[in-house]
């Protein structure tokens, strides 16, 4: 998935500084919308799902740092996935970053900018973007069940495997040793997972998910990526409340993916 496809959107008091957003944005390929202030992007958050969103701090009404606050009660709310929020302000101050992470934002984009910036941090959430759409187009497929083909299963993304299977003549096999590898390494990941968790070392919580967010991305179980993500940032925000759930339903998807990746192996990749 390239940056082309991403929706964005642009929360500004500023007209002026609208326009140059969007103008930057639109140059980039990302599709976008313009919310003025915190109640609107409020509702436009509601109605549209966004990919990234670039939030300026200081507007009137309701301000970036407390729609941020809004938005990520809402997703806890709704159960919706967690979006990346970049902050638009001119505090390039420790400090003033900090204030910005802590109201739940991902991110921090010092004004002015140029295009360069804003293209550098669109690079930089990418991978964690292309999850989560990964993911949904997965939770897709299990309520509308369809042959996956290869005997790959609901809960894989072909073509994640298929993308290894064509290195060469030894791609199958490379493939069935990655998985293997995989199969070994995921359950000490679990481990290590639930033992943070019982210990509630937040850091150790963060470090485990990431982990099994890479390598289970890689295979294509993206929705099982998706919520070690979930889980990884919820930790990484030092807040591992209501992670055990989250944790259980790592140990169910994961055992799906595990039946779905043996099989893999057993028809020769």
């Amino acid at each position: 998935m390239s940056i082309t496809d991403f929706s964005v959107l642009l929360v500004d008091d500023n007209h002026t500084n609208q326009e140059m957003g969007r103008a930057m944005i639109e140059a980039l390929g990302c599709r976008i919308d313009v919310a003025s202030n915190g109640y609107e992007a409020l509702d436009r958050v509601e109605c549209t799902r966004y990919d990234i969103i670039f939030m300026d701090c200081q507007m009137p009404l309701l301000d970036g740092l407390e729609a941020t606050r809004l938005i990520r009660r809402q997703e806890k709310q709704q159960g919706r996935p967690r979006v990346v929020i970049v902050a638009m302000t001119g505090d390039s101050a420790d400090e003033g970053r900090r204030r910005c992470l802590d109201a739940g934002m991902d991110d921090h984009l010092c004004k002015p900018f140029r295009m360069d910036d804003l293209s550098h941090i669109i690079e930089k959430w990418s991978t964690d973007i292309s999850i989560l759409h990964s993911a949904a187009c997965s939770e897709e497929l299990d309520t509308n069940p369809v042959s996956s083909g290869n005997g790959a299963g609901n809960c894989l993304d072909r073509r994640s495997l298929d993308n290894i299977r064509s290195l060469g003549p030894d791609g199958p096999r490379i493939l069935s040793e990655i998985i293997n590898i995989y199969l070994n390494d995921s359950p000490i990941l679990l481990d290590r997972l639930n033992e943070s968790f019982n210990a509630s070392d937040a850091q150790g919580v963060a470090k485990a998910a990431h982990s099994l967010k890479s390598t289970s991305a890689g295979l294509g179980a993206a929705g099982l990526a998706a919520i070690c993500k979930q889980v990884e940032d919820m930790a990484r925000g030092n807040s591992i409340d209501g992670v055990n759930a989250l944790i259980s339903m790592i140990g169910s998807r994961y055992e799906e993916v595990k039946r779905a990746l043996k099989r893999e192996v057993q028809e020769g990749c």
